[in-house]
């Protein structure tokens, strides 16, 4: 114990007294600098998740779907739409599966390869995507035909992405 001198100036008995946190709040003790490097890091590989090549192609893919379904929705042109689904499923399709297992397919071939990776197609959606594409415009009344459309090729385009 320390023992004070009995006639002490209140500086003198200050200078006795020592201080709760003499350094402040830096430096940091190990404890946080080790949380403050795990949520550093954290934050580091979801800048990398966001920022990779296979996020940014699904973002583009997912925004030029909300594109064509908006046109869509504002036309009621089947036949662009038709079009325009499958020029975005055949880039998916390139993609995720290759050139050599997708660039030649048409008609029939191309739905059929559509239904084994995933695509839930009806005799309409494969009507559409086969044929419609290059005929003239058909407006569909109640939009329900490119409705599915759009729906199926959501759906496919979430599982292959």
């Amino acid at each position: 114990m320390i023992s004070l001198p009995d006639q002490a100036s209140p500086e003198e008995l200050l200078s006795y007294v020592r201080p709760l946190y003499p350094n402040g709040i830096f430096p940091l003790g190990p404890g946080w600098l080790i949380v403050f490097c795990v949520l550093g890091g954290f934050v580091l590989a979801g800048i990398l998740v966001y920022n990779s090549p296979f996020a940014r192609r699904r973002r583009e893919a997912f925004k030029a779907f909300d594109v064509l379904r908006r046109n869509f929705f504002e036309n009621g042109d089947l036949s662009v739409l038709a079009a325009d689904v499958s020029v975005l499923m055949r880039r998916t399709a390139l993609v995720r599966f290759g050139r050599g297992k997708t660039a030649g397919l048409i008609g029939r071939e191309w739905t059929d390869f559509l239904q084994r990776t995933g695509a839930d197609l009806n005799e309409q959606d494969k009507q559409l995507l086969e044929n419609q594409a290059y005929a003239p415009p058909l407006y569909d009344e109640d939009l329900a035909r490119g409705r599915h459309l759009l729906t199926t090729a959501r759906q496919w385009l979430e599982k292959n992405l």
